[in-house]
């Protein structure tokens, strides 16, 4: 009860806190992106973006598994009776 107490106290003090700050609304008006959607569509057809995510993933998989296999290693080096 005195734990309850103590959380309800604290979450009290950080609603009052909270409603404390102003709404604040804010409208921002996005200019036309119809041209770069456009170009896109046409770096599109020379360099298919599928592909190229395609060819990051598998970059980042084998960075990931570099260091990974380093880790490892540096690990198993540490441990006297095996490295």
């Amino acid at each position: 009860m005195i734990i309850e107490l103590l959380f309800q106290l604290i979450i009290g003090l950080i609603n009052l806190l909270v409603s404390i700050i102003p709404d604040i609304s804010l409208t921002i008006d996005l200019p036309d992106t119809s041209w770069f959607s456009e170009m896109l569509g046409l770096a599109d057809y020379f360099f298919p973006v599928t592909t190229l995510i395609m060819a990051i993933g598998v970059i980042v998989a084998v960075q990931n598994a570099q260091f990974f296999i380093k880790i490892f290693t540096f690990i198993i080096k540490r441990i006297p009776f095996i490295g």
